[in-house]
């Protein structure tokens, strides 16, 4: 009731409760848990089931293999019966004996002996003296005089007696030539002792000959050995086929398996073993039924929990409502509860009403630091705009110069932002200004890595701006041949020497007037304690030498006099 009437209240307001997240919580944790556990089950049975498959496919070409190595003993044993020189000779009776010997050795019905057209020559069944019988359907024999290679023969009925063999036949040579065919036939029963050692309870072994007639099964339907009869349609339909593998299919006793077979090349049968399906597809099913099983007993559990919880999140949640409520009037300590969340949530929100009127305070400073700021920059522009227009001879000459004074502002104002306003580097500082005025080639600064604060940077990118302008104008950087050195000095005392000498430019002569570059450095660093400029006009270059403090800066502004 409690999760169906949050999930009602959710889908009216859009928003959630918190009984409704422990529900959906409580199902995402459910899920991952049940799909492992029923993954790592399916993928352990199924790979049981998957070496239990490897099995049985091992044991059928086992049996195969088993089949084609007696063929091939039974074969040659008669080949070596088939160089008997008794045969050359005609010497039947004599090899007659030596064919019952080899029979019982092979353990065969006989040994039978034909000539081309039939007539066998030579049965070890038949007693000496006895007509032997002419044979009007003997193909592995007449194969083997034909091809001169051994054959083995589907099922079929003795002469003598007519009970069903199979017969297995070598062609015999004589001078070369193929004169006769030897031929030994053994009774199924034979063959099926192949497969005692294979087919174990529960299974169905047969061999299958090449008109699907079963040779030999395993295990035998009641007391039939089912010896000569059709073998089930769904084998008889792949008879021929190299192999086929796990068919489905039923027994002659109706139980439902999964069917493999393999062909021999020797011989032309059809190995085939079945196996119940449910050996094979049982233990997936049963895994399965248990998966779905504790699937759902994992869900209901996390249900009951969930519910549980509920209520004692709820309750904490609602005496947190009510504390944060009650901050309005003053941060009083809280009461504890038994979630360490929440009661720490308590803890940071009185911490944290104790701390706001600081913020606010902070607030106000950092409102009235911005204020100043900009009253500052405000200033520095109007000294710049005043004193650009004293110094001006025209409109244009004025914008130009206001313009290039303004952009070094700039300039030391990003110098100093990107470094958050700690201060900038003087070689950034130097480096940056003289960058429109001259490449490398024709400048030489030093000096060691000096961080100045925000007072003096703003101090000293202006005057090197009015510096280079007059440079540019008068001085070095007016003809290619010009050349500046740059360099300062920090000593204890925080003071910061710095030197500009302009060297290999045209004739300095000194000014009758100060202009609005000479009143501006003069301004700006003879305001200042501890701060000079010295300015001498010499013939050979300008030189400048400008002495000024690095120490914390307070809230003076930079002024600029005229």
């Amino acid at each position: 009731m409690v999760f169906r009437g949050a999930l009602r209240r959710a889908a009216r307001s859009g928003t959630w409760p918190i009984s409704a997240y422990l529900l959906v919580l409580a199902i995402a944790a459910s899920i991952p848990i049940a799909a492992s556990a029923a993954f790592l089950a399916y993928h352990f049975v199924a790979e049981s089931s998957q070496n239990r498959k490897v099995e049985y496919e091992d044991r059928l070409r086992l049996m195969r293999n088993a089949t084609e190595l007696r063929v091939a003993n039974i074969i040659e044993d008669l080949q070596v019966l088939a160089l008997s020189p008794l045969l050359a000779s005609g010497r039947f009776d004599e090899f007659r004996s030596h064919a019952i010997d080899a029979v019982k050795l092979i353990g065969g019905v006989a040994i039978a002996l034909y000539a081309p057209d039939g007539q066998q020559l030579v049965n070890t069944r038949l007693e000496p003296g006895t007509p032997l019988p002419k044979r009007v359907a003997f193909d592995a024999e007449r194969r083997a005089i034909d091809t001169g290679r051994p054959q083995v023969s589907g099922l079929q009925k003795a002469v003598v007696d007519g009970q069903p063999i199979v017969t297995i036949a070598v062609p015999v040579r004589i001078d070369g030539q193929v004169r006769y065919a030897l031929n030994v036939g053994l009774s199924p029963r034979y063959l099926s002792t192949l497969l005692d050692d294979y087919v174990s309870p529960g299974l169905v072994g047969s061999i299958i000959d090449q008109q699907g007639l079963l040779l030999a099964r395993r295990p035998l339907l009641g007391d039939d050995d089912l010896i000569g009869q059709p073998t089930i349609p769904a084998v008889r339909a792949r008879i021929g086929q190299a192999s086929g593998w796990w068919i489905k299919a039923v027994s002659r006793s109706g139980v439902a398996t999964y069917t493999s077979l393999l062909r021999s090349d020797q011989s032309g049968w059809t190995v085939n073993l079945a196996v119940p399906r449910d050996v094979i597809d049982g233990p997936l099913h049963r895994t399965v039924e248990w998966i779905v099983a504790l699937t759902v007993l994992t869900f209901a559990l996390s249900m009951v929990l969930a519910r549980l919880l509920t209520h004692r999140f709820v309750a904490e949640f609602a005496d947190l409502e009510r504390y944060v409520s009650g901050l309005q009037a003053g941060a009083t300590a809280p009461s504890m509860g038994r979630i360490a969340e929440v009661n720490r949530m308590k803890r940071v929100l009185f911490k944290v009403g104790g701390e706001l009127a600081s913020a606010l305070r902070q607030q106000r400073d950092l409102l009235d630091e911005i204020n100043h700021r900009v009253k500052n920059t405000l200033g520095t522009v109007q000294s710049i705009a005043r004193l650009s227009r004293a110094s001006a001879s025209d409109v244009d000459h004025y914008v130009a110069a206001f313009e290039g004074r303004i952009l070094a502002l700039s300039e030391a104002y990003n110098l100093l932002t990107e470094n958050n306003w700690v201060g900038a580097d003087v070689r950034a500082i130097v480096a940056r200004t003289l960058a429109p005025y001259a490449g490398p080639d024709r400048l030489t600064i030093s000096g060691p890595s000096l961080l100045l604060p925000p007072k003096p940077t703003l101090a000293l990118s202006a005057a090197i701006q009015e510096l280079s302008t007059n440079a540019a104008k008068y001085g070095a950087f007016s003809t290619p041949s010009g050349k500046l050195d740059i360099s300062w000095t920090g000593q204890d005392s925080g003071i910061v020497r710095l030197s500009w000498i302009e060297r290999d430019g045209p004739a300095v002569r000194k000014p009758t007037r100060r202009g609005f570059g000479t009143r501006m450095i003069m301004g700006m660093f003879g305001s200042e304690t501890g701060w000079s400029v010295e300015l001498d006009f010499d013939p050979a270059g300008l030189r400048c030498t400008m002495r000024f403090g690095v120490a914390d800066e307070d809230r003076t502004e930079v002024r600029l006099t005229g």
